[in-house]
This record gives structure tokens, sequence and C-alpha cells, in this order.
């Protein structure tokens, strides 16, 4: 095998890798973005709540069912700081824990888009060169025009 044969076979290898950490990333940041969703879902409600002036609220409980209910009291949130602990804090307390939560996620979510580019960039780069090396192998084995095959 020549050494420009290993070096493709390597570019392969390669790629296939890339493609891997690509869709990684990318499965990645949907999750990410899931998060950041569900975190200013949870601020908004918090928000909402706290100056809402209405005797009732309309509480999803799944498929499509709600629930009447009286509005919750908003002064005291309960929160959870992972590992399935719960704090109780202030409504203020809450919605600068959960901002900041958002601000954390919505700079991995930038920082997630600029490896995938990167690796965008470098599976081009692989994929200009082993289509160059199939061109160059297609050129060297086709017969010179005029010849027959």
């Amino acid at each position: 095998m020549s050494s420009e044969e290993e070096r493709m076979n390597r570019l392969i290898a390669e790629s296939r890798m890339l493609e891997s950490t690509f869709n990684e990333l990318t499965n990645r940041q949907g999750m990410l973005e899931r998060m950041l969703i569900e975190s200013r879902s949870s601020l908004d409600t918090i928000k909402g709540i706290a100056s809402a002036s209405t005797d009732e609220v309309l509480v999803p409980v799944g498929a499509g069912v709600l629930l009447r209910g009286s509005p919750p009291k908003a002064d005291k949130v309960l929160v959870s700081i992972g590992a399935n602990v719960v704090v109780e804090k202030t409504k203020e307390d809450a919605e600068k824990m959960l901002e900041g939560r958002a601000k954390v996620i919505e700079e991995n979510i930038i920082t997630l888009l600029s490896q995938r580019n990167q690796i965008a960039q470098r599976l081009e780069s692989d994929r200009r060169t082993l289509q160059a090396f199939i061109d160059r192998q297609e050129a060297e084995q086709q017969p010179p025009q005029g010849q027959p095959r």
C-alpha cells in the first residue's frame, strides 16, 4: 500500500470519528436547547404567577387534561440544585438562579456551536482531499484518449 493510500485510509478513519463527534455535539446541543427552554419557561411562570391577579389557574396534568386550581403562592419557590436536592428560595433568588442557569446554558450552546463549526470545516476539508484522491485514481485508470479500453 502506498503512503498516499495510507494517508487516505487515515483520512477516512478521521472523517468517521469527526462525524461521530459532530453527531454527539448535535445531540448535546439539542439537550441544552431543551434545558434552556425549560429554564426560561420556569422563569416566565414564576414571574407570571407572582404578578397574576386571578382567582383561578389551569394546571396541566398530561394528555391534554387541565385541572382548575387557585394560584399558588410564589413568594417562596422550591428549586432543584441537583442530585435530587431541593432548596427553598425566595421568588427573587429563584429568578436570579434561573437567569444564571439560562446564561450558563446559552454559553454552553455557543461553545458547542463553535466546536461543531470547527468539526464541519475539518470534515469538509477531509472530503475535498479524499475526492481529489479519488479523482486522481480514476484519471490514472483511464486510458489516454483515442485508445480503446
